[in-house]
């Protein structure tokens, strides 16, 4: 930031010079508008991450904790201290989150006012140094805290990955900044151990070492007695750049690339390939991005990102056009605004690892819970900007730089209003997911999560019209046909229901979705044999069919009955999916009757 003169801020703001009661305010900030989220429902992917997660039962189990998510283990295992202290009920899953949010704002409060601290290399006093500093600080944390941009990656439960992952993110960065001024081999460690803690959470805390190195080349480091104000002359930095920089950006690259080796060659392999073009949709996600943090209208879940066909296209020229604007301006202001130079250069490089993704086709190339951490870096730039439009206003006319924390001011209570708004989409998953179909209405997957969110509020012909809407959107969408065909069952319309499974036995033949459908069907006419023979063919085609398995055990257990068969049957359950309520039962009524067959011999 440039040097001025003395600044009016003390007296006009009232802000106390003490930027540990700012930074409680802030984090005050960041508690009180999740307040309405703690008692929201699991949604969406929280059934995959929690609710239906075996490894979180016992948080002793370590080894199933890592292995059912080798990518991010620490996450899972934040669940299983959650469900271990709270129960399975949402809430304590979202005061967690709600929790580190807290924390992380304070974590980019002290980050923001060191950094600022480290540019204040000659203050014209005290007094100014530390109302500058808390300003910047105060300023970033609390846009920070309470975006509406952040309900995702706050408010839904498995969102915790990019919530932890800045944790251990900003952490790192404090203690790295410890181990750049020279502080100690202990910070050194520290630094190393909290990027592997980042990236034992999510694969984005790989950017890690690019922001650190950003932050040394544009913060000055003065170690030693040096004549020249430019930090790239300087030879304490080249000899950084040398035993830091190289070797932790090399092993980020090498890593990097393993982790896609892993993802081409073992989790899907022969399936991914490089689309290049796809790049141009990756520079439109980052476009929306910056549009949605700059007015957060039109948030959703689910964001329909059509195909971006070529540079000339009016989307990617606007794409290209942010995306190179802010690349320029962070070059171009690396002297007169440090900070908001790193916090654009933070930005855009943790977005790359998304982009990256969405080149090779993987997963939904748009969710606002993956700019929680890459925000990070565009509210610090937010705040030295700030405090470089009061320093210039009060030169100019000393007594209009007040309007500067009138219009933060009135932006944060705008934010705040709008994330308790968000916050009660989240309530209802019918609402969050009628929200995503009013924004999309011709795709196809709003409609099937609506329908599905129907469906368990037993609104199941509203339902059914949803699943038929799918279909019609994407008539190639088996969870379309699974859902409609289970819709109609529930209804009584099993004619029509094995209609739409037949349907899809066309599309897939070897399908186990079809042979448990029809199963139900056969089992509630009455045909049981036929059923049976259903069930056995779905686990035929999959192996770990549970619900072929759980069909086949209650038909044990009818006359004639075999408890034998169910015992097994339920104990293959157990094993298979043992966060199934009503498992444990089976296996012990069936155990009385085998015991009471035996002793009436």
């Amino acid at each position: 930031m440039g040097q001025t003169g003395r600044c009016p801020y003390n007296n006009s703001l009232g802000m106390t010079s003490n930027r540990f009661v700012m930074c409680g305010a802030a984090a005050l900030f960041a508690g009180l508008v999740y307040l309405n989220a703690l008692h929201n429902p699991f949604v969406y992917d929280d059934y995959h991450t929690v609710v239906a997660n075996p490894s979180i039962l016992h948080v002793a189990n370590l080894r199933a904790i890592v292995l059912y998510d080798m990518t991010r283990p620490i996450v899972n295992l934040s669940y299983a201290i959650d469900r271990a202290v709270w129960g399975a009920a949402p809430f304590g899953f979202h005061l967690t989150n709600v929790l580190l949010h807290m924390f992380d704002v304070v974590l980019l409060f002290q980050l923001a006012w060191l950094l600022a601290e480290d540019l204040q290399v000659q203050p014209a006093d005290r007094r100014v140094r530390q109302e500058r500093t808390t300003l910047v600080a105060f300023a970033a944390a609390t846009i920070f805290a309470v975006h509406p941009m952040m309900t995702e990656a706050v408010g839904y439960i498995s969102g915790r990955s990019e919530v932890l992952c800045t944790t251990f993110f900003l952490a790192g960065l404090l203690c790295g900044r410890q181990w750049i001024r020279g502080n100690g081999a202990r910070w050194a460690g520290l630094t190393i151990g909290l990027w592997v803690a980042a990236l034992a959470t999510k694969e984005v805390g790989g950017m890690f070492p690019f922001v650190l190195f950003c932050y040394d080349w544009l913060v000055p480091v003065r170690l030693e007695p040096d004549t020249t104000s430019d930090p790239v002359e300087n030879t304490a930095f080249r000899r950084r750049i040398l035993t830091i920089h190289v070797p932790l950006i090399g092993i980020a690259v090498a890593g990097g690339i393993a982790r896609l080796a892993v993802l081409a060659r073992v989790e899907y392999p022969g399936q991914v390939t490089v689309h290049w073009s796809y790049l141009l949709i990756g520079a439109d996600v980052v476009r929306r991005y910056v549009m949605l943090i700059l007015r957060p209208t039109g948030q959703t879940i689910f964001h329909e990102v059509a195909a971006v066909n070529a540079v000339w296209d009016p989307r990617a020229l606007a794409a290209l056009t942010i995306v190179g604007l802010m690349a320029a301006l962070a070059w171009r202001w690396r002297r007169a605004a440090p900070l908001v130079s790193l916090g654009m250069l933070w930005f855009l490089l943790l977005l790359v690892p998304s982009t990256v993704l969405i080149a090779l086709d993987r997963g939904e190339p748009m969710a606002e819970h993956r700019v929680y951490l890459a925000s990070c870096g565009l509210f610090l730039a937010a705040g030295a900007a700030l405090v470089e439009a009061g320093a210039v206003l009060s030169r100019v006319r000393p007594r209009t730089w007040a309007v500067v924390p009138a219009v933060l001011a009135v932006v944060l209570l705008s934010f705040m209003a709008q994330t308790v708004w968000r916050n009660a989409v989240w309530s209802s998953p019918v609402s969050l997911w009628q929200e995503s179909v009013d924004l999309a209405p011709t795709h196809y997957r709003p409609r099937l999560l609506l329908g599905e969110a129907l469906a368990d509020s037993n609104r199941r012909t509203q339902a059914i019209e949803e699943f038929r809407t799918a279909l019609r959107l994407r008539p190639t969408e088996p969870a379309a046909y699974a859902k409609l065909g289970d819709g109609l069952v529930d209804l009584g319309q099993f004619a029509e229901g094995a209609a739409v499974f037949r349907r899809l036995q066309d599309l897939d033949p070897r399908s186990p979705i079809v042979s448990n459908g029809l199963g139900v069907i056969a089992l509630l006419s009455g045909e049981t044999d036929q059923a049976r023979q259903y069930f056995r063919e779905a686990l035929a085609r999959d192996s770990r069919n549970v619900a072929a398995r759980q069909s086949l055990a209650f038909i044990a257990e009818t006359e004639p009955a075999d408890p034998a068969e169910a015992l097994r049957l339920c104990r293959e359950i157990q094993q298979l999916a043992p966060q199934i309520s009503g498992t444990d039962d089976c296996i012990r009524r069936n155990q009385s009757r085998l015991a009471a067959a035996v002793a009436g011999r």
